[in-house]
């Protein structure tokens, strides 16, 4: 019998629709959320407050990065999706073959086919040609720039990896898992926002090893999960996805 799985998210202030997710054996959707409006078949809508006041990205980072503190312990693994990640088809054997080498699994920037970044100076580089060429500011840039500038102190290496963090599957309860996310939290909460500009460097100052890569493009390179751009709209966006992949499979 396969053990039950969480998938979770968690989605405060004006966000898009709730994709509505596949009816899979032994997994629990879960959303957390502030809005009053969410109705779903496949998601159970948990409300809660904001856990950080007028920070909707921090809250949602808060139940993104620290599920040993909101999650069952009836449940020992979870697998956190970002509100526009739509599963494609029963994962199981990914969390079979995750779960049994590591603690934590979740997808390689460097593997995106669009916009491939292989470390956190290489994310930083990027937030901020956006920040100055498109005027759109993902963080304070001052902020950014003053923890790059901590992590290349601390002898932070070039070329260490880049996660990109839209789904994270994890053993959350697992000792150096909870300690590597509440290091991580920490970093986010008073920090940059931006989780991807510090995970790696806090797996690289706790020495954690437990982590295995998924192979493939987080947004649609990959068999089981497909990033929608956000505003979309969602129910149109499914029929097409599902359509678009089943001619391509059956040529």
């Amino acid at each position: 019998m396969k053990k039950k799985i969480i998938v979770y998210t968690a989605i405060f202030g004006d966000y898009s629709a709730l994709i509505e997710q596949p009816k899979l054996e032994n997994v629990e959707y879960i959303c957390y959320t502030d809005r009053t409006d969410y109705k779903s078949k496949s998601w159970k809508i948990v409300q809660v407050e904001k856990p950080v006041k007028d920070d909707n990205t921090r809250s949602n980072r808060y139940y993104k990065i620290l599920p040993h503190k909101h999650l069952n312990k009836n449940c020992d693994i979870s697998v956190y999706i970002d509100g526009n990640i739509l599963i494609l088809k029963d994962f199981s054997s990914l969390i079979e073959d995750k779960m049994s080498k590591a603690a934590m699994a979740c997808f390689d920037h460097g593997q995106n086919a669009v916009d491939p970044r292989y470390c956190i100076y290489d994310e930083y580089d990027e937030l901020m040609k956006i920040a100055e060429q498109l005027k759109q500011f993902k963080d304070i840039p001052e902020v950014m720039t003053k923890q790059i500038e901590q992590f290349k102190s601390e002898g932070y290496p070039e070329n260490n990896g880049l996660i990109t963090a839209p789904i994270l599957i994890r053993k959350h309860f697992k000792s150096n898992v909870v300690e590597l996310m509440e290091n991580w939290w920490q970093i986010v909460k008073t920090q940059s926002k931006r989780d991807q500009l510090s995970f790696d460097y806090v797996k690289w100052k706790l020495n954690f090893e437990d982590l295995s890569l998924i192979d493939g493009d987080v947004r649609e390179g990959n068999p089981w999960f497909y990033t929608m751009p956000h505003s979309l709209n969602y129910k149109s966006s499914i029929i097409k996805i599902k359509l678009k992949r089943f001619f391509s499979l059956k040529r």
